[in-house]
């Protein structure tokens, strides 16, 4: 798992983050994956694209093996819960 949010940690973000918001909410604002209409296919294509290039960084070698989840204790209940079988004991 690799933990990508540092959103609540760092301020003042590079410039090229508040840049590629701007171009979000101004031209790409659809949902990926809710529709087949024009924005939201554009959408698809770039959680697709942010797919490739962390499989390509992290050398995974099939980028829908990259998923992306709300927050951390979701990634950690999915990590947790599609490993562990009933009875299995878990030490932190």
């Amino acid at each position: 798992m690799i933990y990508l949010d540092n959103a609540a940690t760092s301020f003042p973000k590079p410039e090229v983050v508040y840049e590629a918001v701007e171009q979000c909410l101004r031209y790409k604002g659809a949902n990926p994956s809710r529709s087949g209409h024009k924005l939201s296919l554009q959408a698809s294509q770039v959680v697709l694209d942010a797919r490739v290039q962390i499989a390509e960084l992290f050398k995974i070698g099939d980028p829908l093996q990259v998923i992306f989840t709300s927050n951390a204790t979701e990634a950690l209940n999915l990590g947790i819960k599609g490993i562990l079988k009933p009875g299995d004991h878990v030490i932190t």
